[in-house]
């Protein structure tokens, strides 16, 4: 077994790994059309070339071979404002290969490699179908902190986000009111947040309580108009900051 970064020649094993385990973690809630149409939305011709071929550092994506084959790899962002935060957001595993631990070996050498960023927290984000994605983070401490809703051929799911809470810690959010064009005073939760290309995005909320989520905040140019994708791409409509489509299946036995 070995475990090492992605290169550009990996692009169809990595994507082959991807559809095998999008179609097996989520045929007991996604009927086998919405299944198609996922694969050729999240990885269609040149969304995973783009991934892997990114050379910044806030972008890892490790394969993990086994006899020179890919049978899993993980997509992680480390987002820096306003605390350094190593994202997992997916862990796909070959259906063939899956209960042979190769989630949670990819899970520790991504969270090695973090923590040699010196990252203050991790966060791992899992579809709340996935009941063995959302076991995974439970079994390991981590706390269901709250949740987004993505969309998937024009239907909206929950997607939860675990966060790692210190012992005897709570966790809390960074709150900073906003005024938008319109004169709403709208909530910025700057831990909750998602790598631009320009600077992070972070999500907004109609409350203080963080309880109505309203859309996405751009810190390059502070900025509430943006537009969303049903891949998970966000531009700011003001000054062109983009994140990268970021929907990706969860598969972690």
């Amino acid at each position: 077994m070995d475990i090492r970064e992605a290169k550009r020649t990996d692009v169809e094993a990595v994507r082959e790994v991807a559809r095998k385990s999008l179609q097996t973690s989520y045929a007991h809630f996604l009927e086998e059309g919405t299944i198609d149409d996922a694969v050729g939305q999240w990885y269609g011709e040149g969304r995973l070339e783009e991934l892997i071929s990114d050379e910044a550092d806030d972008v890892y994506i490790p394969v993990l071979e086994v006899d020179g084959e890919i049978v899993a790899f993980a997509q992680c962002y480390l987002v820096e404002f306003p605390e350094r935060v190593g994202e997992i957001h997916w862990l796909h595993v070959d259906p063939d290969h899956r209960g042979e631990g190769y989630g949670s070996r990819l899970y520790d050498h991504v969270r090695e490699r973090f923590e040699d960023e010196g990252i203050d927290r991790f966060k791992g984000f899992v579809f709340a179908e996935n009941k063995a994605g959302n076991d995974f983070y439970e079994r390991r401490g981590f706390e269901s902190a709250y949740t987004h809703t993505q969309e998937i051929a024009g239907e909206e799911y929950t997607e939860n986000v675990w966060v790692d809470i210190p012992e005897g810690e709570q966790y809390r959010r960074a709150v900073e009111p906003h005024e938008n064009e319109d004169g709403t005073t709208l909530y910025v939760a700057y831990r909750e947040a998602s790598v631009g290309s320009k600077g992070a995005f972070h999500v907004s909320y109609l409350d203080e309580d963080l309880k109505s989520r309203y859309g996405w905040f751009c810190s390059a140019c502070e900025s509430f108009d943006n537009a969303m994708d049903a891949s998970g791409r966000i531009v700011c409509n003001e000054c062109g900051n983009t994140r990268k489509a970021t929907r990706w299946d969860a598969a972690y036995l």
